[in-house]
């Protein structure tokens, strides 16, 4: 993924870098506003609960998550090798500015998920604090 000075300004690239960036905040924040929602809809009144193997699913969309936050590193650190050699000013600087910010989010947000996606099966649900 060679990009020159023509391709830093596409589209694609632009939408790709982005992705890169926000990516894995973006799948965490979809991990855990599901997490949270499937926890309320299973501790509602009994009438109302669903019959969901609440658990399964949480593991299952922290998977969905891990698999998002990975693409977004993936296209960060390759964006990063990119863009690695060029000169800091605009756009190529700035394109490799957002690479280094999409690595160190992407790895927090890996991080979250993956104890997010471990420790909510092993926490009971309906619990009161």
């Amino acid at each position: 993924m060679k990009l020159d000075r023509v391709q830093m300004r596409s589209t694609r690239t632009t939408l790709l870098l982005w992705f890169g960036v926000g990516g894995g905040p973006a799948a965490w924040a979809l991990v855990h506003v599901m997490g949270y929602a499937m926890g309320i809809a299973q501790c509602d009144q009994p009438a109302g609960r669903w019959q969901l193997p609440v658990h399964a699913w949480d593991v299952g969309v922290a998977a969905v998550g891990l698999v998002i936050g990975l693409a977004a590193m993936t296209v960060s650190v390759r964006i990063y090798f990119a863009t690695r050699g060029v000169d800091n000013a605009p756009p190529q600087g700035r394109v490799h500015f957002l690479s280094v910010v999409g690595l160190v989010v992407n790895f927090l947000a890996i991080m979250i998920i993956i104890l997010d996606g471990v420790g909510t099966p092993l926490t009971g649900l309906c619990h009161q604090s």
